[in-house]
C-alpha cells in the first residue's frame, strides 16, 4: 500500500514540475510582452491615479472660487476660474441672474439648474403661456409652482372654472393646499 501512495507521490510531483518546466518556456519565450503588459498596467494605474488627483484639485479650487464668488460677486479672477466648472458656474450665474436673459444663458444647459432657470423665466414673464409650457415638458422640477401660478393668473381674471381645472392637476400636497385656499378664498394680488 505504501509502495502504490509513493508512486502516486512521485507522479504528482514529476507533473507538477512538467508543468513548471512548460510555465518557464512560455515565460522564456513571452518575457518581454510580459514585462511590457506590466508595465503598462502600472502606467495606466498611476495615469489613473494623477488624473483623479488633478480632477479633484480643480474641484476644491473651483468651490473655492464659488465661495468667494459668493461673499464678493465683482472677483474676476474668481470668476475665471468658476467658468472652468459648467456646472457650478451655471449656478452661479442663476443665482445672480437679474434679467431674463441671463437666466436663458443658465436654461440653454443642461441638468436641474437648467431646469430651475427655466423656471424662474417663465415666472418672471408672469404670463400663462410660459408657465404652462414649462409645466408641460416632462422634466419639469416645479411643475406644480408653476400651475399654482397658472391658477393664481386665472382667478386673477375671474375665471374660476379654468382655476379649479388646473388645481387639480397640482400633485403636492402642500401646493395643493395653497392652490385650495387660493380656490376657497380667491385672494389674488
Amino acid at each position: 500500500m505504501d509502495g502504490k501512495k509513493v508512486i502516486e507521490e512521485i507522479k504528482e510531483e514529476e507533473s507538477f514540475l512538467l508543468k513548471l518546466f512548460q510555465l518557464e518556456k512560455v515565460v522564456n519565450k513571452y518575457k518581454y510582452q510580459i514585462i511590457i503588459f506590466f508595465a503598462l498596467l502600472i502606467v495606466v494605474f498611476i495615469g489613473y491615479q494623477v488624473k483623479s488627483y488633478i480632477n479633484e484639485q480643480n474641484l476644491i479650487k473651483t468651490n473655492h472660487a464659488y465661495n468667494e464668488l459668493l461673499v464678493n460677486p465683482n472677483d474676476k479672477k474668481a470668476l475665471e476660474i468658476l467658468k472652468n466648472n459648467p456646472k457650478l458656474f451655471n449656478l452661479y450665474l442663476l443665482h445672480n441672474s437679474k434679467s431674463i436673459e441671463e437666466l436663458k444663458k443658465v436654461a440653454n444647459s443642461n441638468g436641474i439648474v437648467a431646469n430651475i432657470a427655466k423656471y424662474e423665466i417663465a415666472a418672471l414673464k408672469g404670463d400663462k403661456k410660459s408657465l404652462e409650457n414649462y409645466s408641460l415638458t416632462i422634466e419639469a422640477i416645479y411643475k406644480d409652482l408653476a400651475l399654482l401660478n397658472v391658477e393664481r393668473l386665472y382667478l386673477k381674471e375671474n375665471n374660476h372654472n379654468k382655476a379649479e381645472e388646473i388645481a387639480n392637476e397640482i400633485k403636492d400636497t402642500q401646493i395643493k393646499k395653497l392652490a385650495d385656499t387660493l380656490l376657497h378664498y380667491g385672494i389674488v394680488k
